[in-house]
């Protein structure tokens, strides 16, 4: 019962963490910002709450030091960009027909919700060439 409210913790975590770095780097970022946050916070906590009880002699000193991270973690969340209903940054949109394709590239430029400045490479057409010593096959025409 008592690790229940770290469920609202662990769940918004899943989701939030990947919408703040671009695809090349998002396992990275996630997995430096989440264990240098964890080590800053997590690893220090002991001794900070113990020189706190110490300089204090106030045994309340624990739940003022919880409620005071706490409050840094809720102004940090009201600086989070919103990021329902729009692509990930860096992340390809993806279609599941070759006319879906031909309708989200045609009508890229008026779509809000793609901001291709974020794409992970530039648009250019290259005709597909094959490796060297590697025998081609054709593929049937659809």
């Amino acid at each position: 019962m008592i690790a229940f409210p770290v469920t609202f913790y662990v769940a918004n975590l899943a989701s939030s963490l990947p919408t703040l770095f671009p695809t090349s780097s998002r396992y990275g970022g996630m997995g430096i910002a989440y264990n240098f946050s964890v080590a800053i916070f997590g690893g220090t906590a002991p001794f900070i709450i113990t020189g706190l009880l110490k300089l204090t002699n106030n045994d309340l000193m624990p739940a003022f030091y919880l409620m005071a991270t706490s409050a840094l973690g809720a102004v940090a969340i009201f600086f989070l960009r919103e990021s329902a209903g729009l692509p990930l940054p860096g992340s390809m949109p993806s279609v599941d027909t070759a006319q879906e394709a031909r309708e989200l590239v045609a009508g890229q430029d008026e779509n809000p919700d793609l901001d291709l400045n974020q794409m992970p490479f530039d648009e250019t057409f290259e005709p597909p060439t094959p490796a060297e010593g590697v025998p081609t096959v054709k593929a049937p025409s659809v």
